[in-house]
């Protein structure tokens, strides 16, 4: 069947992962409480909303929540530009996607402004974004995907869901969309294939030979 849509996840997929980590630890320190030493601790909350982070691991933080998210939001697109940028690959599969004329969706755990900001910022095309915010369930389960689908008029089958987290293979799964896994974030082979993933690619440059 020919594919009708592509969907992307944001952190670990479009852009670097260790950026978001980064912004969160600078976060901490502004606000002068405990900065979590390991990166690793931090990758494990990856997937989950801001607030969800703070309470699994910096609840010192959550009586002061709201300016914590916005601190955070605010300089994550200035972090970007002084620490990561895009992955590599991403613009130039988002031009191909786009001359072959298939939608692109964006799927992420991130508020949509917040994602909005990023695409605009590298001039990334897209079709429609489903944040945090759109929904009420976020990944790992299909509400985001099944939102996407019906708001661009394909069918799950008809699309491609792009992550780099199990709960993103898990989403598009249970949502009937082919599941591809990306190495350049949170996951590795083992996690991505047992949460569903039809395919794994070391980076996006594979990407696009997997478009029929």
């Amino acid at each position: 069947m020919k594919t009708k849509a592509v969907f992307f996840d944001v952190d670990g997929t479009i852009i670097p992962l260790d950026v978001a980590i980064r912004t969160f630890q600078e976060t901490c320190k502004h606000f002068k409480i405990r900065i979590p030493i390991s990166r690793e601790l931090l990758k494990v909350t990856i997937g989950y909303r801001l607030t969800g982070i703070l309470h699994k691991v910096t609840p010192e933080a959550l009586p002061f929540a709201g300016k914590f998210i916005k601190y955070f939001e605010d300089h994550q697109i200035e972090n970007f530009k002084k620490y990561g940028g895009i992955l590599p690959y991403v613009k130039s599969n988002f031009k191909s996607i786009k001359k072959r004329k298939i939608k692109i969706g964006i799927i992420t755990t991130k508020k949509s402004k917040e994602a909005i900001a990023i695409l605009k910022e590298y001039k990334l095309p897209y079709d429609v974004l489903v944040g945090n915010d759109n929904v009420k369930h976020i990944k790992p389960n299909s509400e985001p995907v099944l939102k996407a689908c019906k708001e661009l008029k394909v069918k799950p089958r008809e699309c491609i869901f792009v992550g780099d987290h199990p709960f993103d293979m898990q989403a598009a799964k249970s949502a009937g969309c082919l599941a591809i896994g990306v190495l350049t974030g949170w996951g590795n082979r083992k996690n991505l294939k047992k949460a569903g993933a039809d395919y794994i690619i070391k980076d996006l440059k594979s990407l696009i030979k997997l478009l029929k």
